[in-house]
């Protein structure tokens, strides 16, 4: 079948949008989603024609319908493609098969790999490589999750959680690593390391893995491959290993040979691990590290990775996407280390019932070890609510636990106005972060502007 038309149901995801940026230059695009967002206004200022709503109108002619892991089997544009015969496909196998005949890197783990598919895609592009680059977040240089080259290599986040990975044909892959994440889809734990065991097996060249990760060093099966190479934080048995110098630069082995210091802006352990993943990728991509060291220190995180949404003497506002305890632990570790002496108030957003139910007693951990905690309501992110839970029992469970400064607010209204008063009558320095994969950003943004205004109001 010769493709020329093709329709994006959920087009707005930043894994579909990524893949219709991608195709955009070879075939006529369509597309719909249930909302309009700066994503989708850029993909028609480049062409695509984009409805908001699905309807049964938005299926005509087109030859291959594409369509987003969000969206229900009973989906009204979905169940009419069927009945007009056109051949309907996951965006994860899409990308698979558009890019099978290519140099694919590939980069998965249950965090980081936003992060380390980004760092990878900078170091390459400022050593002077053409590389198209599927991002899992928005570029804060670029403001984009899709960079377009005109070369056969592509960077891909791939994505694990459905394991849509295994659609791909990786050349080199990193994985960062392996966390109980997603067990509604996989259903045990077993089903989830095959899936990664599939994924190595897949790659024909290289594998980076992180091995302080201990459910890598556990249970992955075929780790003395020579194709396997290993990285760790003070690890002298990996076959990469790197430590901290007093001044805050990063120092890279390759066994006992000194590969040389890295200089880096960037806070926390886990960019640590991040970073020096994706160093090691593309010294195997043939990059030379003198070339590499050159942009160590100029690399970003990309958007909602502990970024900064506004900054005083007194008050600032953090966002950051994580939405797993252990992703919040590597945060809180990150401020500890910091001990500048301000109070953080964490505004915290479980992110769908499956997770926070699958991972409770860990969240409820995790939340134990911090202060000033606000938490909302659940993102469903499209779920159906399948139990009981809900953050305000889940406030409850923690106070039971241990007596922290915690307590439930649905309304995000009402969050800013209790944040705002802090910022007005709190002298000590503050700092807010909100978390979460769902759209507790609005918090920060929000508090921003009345700030703003209040500050002009004042002159």
């Amino acid at each position: 079948m010769k493709i020329k038309k093709i329709h994006f149901i959920g087009i707005g995801g930043i894994g579909m949008s990524s893949l219709a940026f991608f195709l955009n230059k070879k075939f006529t695009l369509t597309g719909s989603d249930i909302g309009l967002s700066p994503i989708i206004k850029k993909l028609r200022k480049l062409g695509v024609d984009i409805n908001i709503g699905h309807s049964t109108k938005n299926i005509n002619n087109q030859d291959l319908i594409v369509y987003s892991s969000a969206i229900n089997k009973s989906n009204v544009e979905l169940v009419e493609a069927k009945k007009r015969n056109i051949t309907t496909i996951s965006r994860g196998k899409a990308l698979g098969e558009f890019t099978k005949n290519k140099k694919n890197i590939c980069i998965t783990g249950t965090h980081g790999k936003s992060t380390s598919t980004s760092f990878i895609s900078q170091i390459l592009i400022n050593s002077g490589k053409d590389i198209n680059a599927f991002l899992g977040a928005i570029d804060r240089k670029l403001k984009t999750n899709f960079i377009h080259g005109n070369s056969n290599i592509n960077v891909i986040e791939a994505d694990e959680s459905d394991n849509s990975f295994n659609f791909l044909k990786p050349d080199l892959s990193l994985i960062t690593n392996i966390d109980y994440d997603h067990m509604d889809f996989y259903g045990s734990k077993e089903k989830l390391y095959e899936a990664f065991q599939a994924f190595i097996k897949k790659t024909t060249k290289c594998v980076v893995l992180n091995f302080d990760c201990k459910n890598i060093r556990k249970n992955l099966k075929g780790l003395k491959s020579k194709k396997i190479t290993t990285f760790g934080y003070q690890n002298k048995k990996c076959d990469y290993y790197f430590t901290e110098n007093i001044l805050g630069s990063l120092e890279l082995y390759h066994g006992k040979r000194k590969v040389g210091e890295i200089f880096t802006n960037l806070e926390g352990l886990h960019n640590h691990y991040n970073l020096i993943g994706a160093i090691i990728v593309c010294i195997k991509l043939g990059i030379s590290f003198k070339k590499i060291s050159k942009s160590t220190n100029k690399i970003l995180t990309p958007k909602r990775r502990f970024e900064n949404i506004f900054k005083s003497n007194n008050f600032e506002i953090y966002d950051d996407y994580a939405h797993h305890p252990s992703a919040i632990s590597s945060l809180r570790k990150m401020l500890n280390k910091k001990k500048d002496l301000c109070k953080n108030y964490l505004i915290f957003q479980p992110h769908r019932y499956t997770r926070f139910k699958e991972s409770y007693s860990d969240f409820i951990k995790e939340i134990c070890q911090w202060e000033n905690v606000i938490v909302t309501d659940i993102y469903s992110a499209h779920e159906s609510k399948k139990s009981k839970i809900s953050s305000k029992e889940f406030v409850k469970r923690v106070l039971k636990k241990k007596k922290i400064n915690i307590q439930y607010i649905r309304e995000f209204d009402k969050i800013i106005d209790k944040m705002y008063l802090k910022y007005k009558k709190n002298k000590n320095k503050i700092k807010l972060i909100t978390i979460g994969a769902g759209d507790v950003n609005k918090i920060g943004y929000r508090l921003k502007n009345i700030i703003k205004e209040s500050k002009e109001r004042a002159r």
